[in-house]
């Protein structure tokens, strides 16, 4: 309510001393004069005064346009357009004729799409074709969402409605969603942990310094092959690097199939190859430790320090978490970005499928075995054992194929007990309410 109220004021501030009388503005259901609100902003959120005053004066004497101001209000880290230029076609955003079909099937009188910007707590900041609003769950969304999972985040297109003046807006509905990216929490909890949603294109973002690791980069494209969306490496920070050459050229990540980019964002080092991705309406996710350059190669796309950058320790190139929330961000050359925080575990959700794309070669090795359900461990006429022992296929890469096999079959008997689990606690509900049912009947 505060952010939406402090754009609204410095939109409309100039316009106000052109009124025959005393100008009285609305806030949390007072009103105030024109006077008390002006000593309010100066006090409380001087930049916001600053950006309002800028605003009057550009409208006095004709000045260019105002740079895009940062600011944090209400929790939210967001821009604030110059002279309320907030709208923008829907489909800037991603918005297409499958999600324009979904909206009509939905059948929701007086809803409004918008696309899910960022999250806070129960909270959530909307890009529509009319602005940006905030947002809250409606009561009846979040008794029915049965997991995290069905929740809105970062990517999603939802409908909403307005609710009242000190909360306009409600979520009522997440339209179906094309894909989500998503992991297993770290630690021991076998939950689903909701990345993006509606993803076109993701970069991995590496660096070239002790961050590479292909392993680490093979568990990437595991998880993004499970979901219709494309993979891209970006190694970063070329420039810091005598033999860039051995991290672009290395053999197992040429094995992955995948575009693989060398960058310097900080030092303007073949950007272009990443500009080349950018396309209005695409959805590019950028994944990746912390330190790698995510936030600074947003940074120079959007042509302005948005993004808050940290620097990393010499001693073993990792980063400190500077990027602490999810956030969808519009450039201005087309395409949409989501920025997420550093990535130290990358463990998988639901990820059989995407494996085997990742390793196709050693599938298609594999269809060369004496058995069709060869483990590739101990069976006679193992093509897959064959291909290691001959060097036609990597010991690392077949070792980290096993791994990654077993802690999909692990993850599968745990989710499987939960699911089990909440089953059996759902029945327990139900039957101590019919027992409730059946004792007060019979008090009647």
């Amino acid at each position: 309510m505060k952010r939406k109220f402090f754009i609204t004021f410095g939109h409309e501030y100039f316009h106000s001393f052109a009124q025959p009388k005393p100008l009285y503005m609305k806030f949390c259901g007072k009103s105030f004069s024109q006077k008390t609100f002006t000593l309010f902003i100066f006090v409380f959120y001087p930049a916001n005064f600053l950006y309002c005053m800028r605003c009057v004066f550009q409208q006095i004497f004709s000045l260019p346009p105002i740079p895009q101001m940062h600011s944090i209000i209400g929790g939210f880290s967001t821009f604030l357009p110059p002279n309320g230029e907030l709208m923008m076609p829907l489909e800037e955003l991603g918005w297409n004729e499958v999600w324009e079909e979904q909206f009509i099937e939905a059948g929701i009188s007086d809803a409004l799409p918008g696309r899910v910007a960022f999250l806070s707590g129960t909270r959530f900041l909307l890009k529509t074709g009319d602005g940006e609003i905030d947002a809250i769950l409606s009561g009846s969304f979040k008794h029915n969402a049965e997991s995290t999972g069905n929740l809105p985040c970062v990517g999603d297109w939802v409908l909403v409605r307005k609710r009242s003046e000190v909360h306009p807006y409600e979520i009522v509905l997440v339209l179906p969603r094309r894909n989500k990216l998503s992991r297993k929490v770290a630690g021991k909890e076998s939950t689903e942990q909701l990345i993006a949603a509606n993803v076109d294109i993701v970069f991995i973002v590496t660096s070239a310094d002790d961050d590479f690791n292909v392993p680490r980069l093979e568990r990437y494209c595991a998880m993004i092959g499970e979901i219709d969306a494309s993979p891209v490496i970006i190694v970063n920070k070329i420039d810091a690097c005598d033999t860039p050459d051995l991290f672009l050229s290395n053999e197992r990540l040429l094995a992955l199939g995948v575009p693989v980019h060398g960058i310097s964002a900080k030092k303007d080092v073949n950007l272009e190859s990443v500009s080349a991705y950018l396309t209005t309406g695409v959805t590019i996710v950028l994944v990746g430790s912390s330190g790698v350059g995510k936030s600074t190669l947003i940074n120079h796309l959007l042509g302005q320090d948005r993004q808050a950058v940290g620097e990393i320790r010499a001693s073993d190139s990792k980063g400190r978490h500077v990027t602490t929330s999810r956030e969808l961000i519009v450039l201005p050359e087309g395409g949409i970005m989501i920025d997420n925080p550093g990535i130290r575990e990358v463990q998988l959700w639901i990820s059989s499928e995407g494996i085997s794309r990742t390793f196709r070669d050693i599938d298609e090795l594999g269809q060369g075995c004496r058995f069709k359900d060869c483990r590739h461990d101990r069976e006679p006429g193992c093509a897959v054992k064959e291909a290691v022992e001959s060097g036609a296929l990597s010991a690392e890469r077949f070792g980290n194929f096993q791994k990654l096999m077993r802690e999909q079959a692990n993850l599968e008997l745990r989710r499987n007990a939960y699911e089990h689990r909440k089953q059996d606690k759902k029945f327990g509900k139900m039957v101590k309410l019919a027992k409730e049912i059946t004792k007060n009947k019979g008090r009647d």
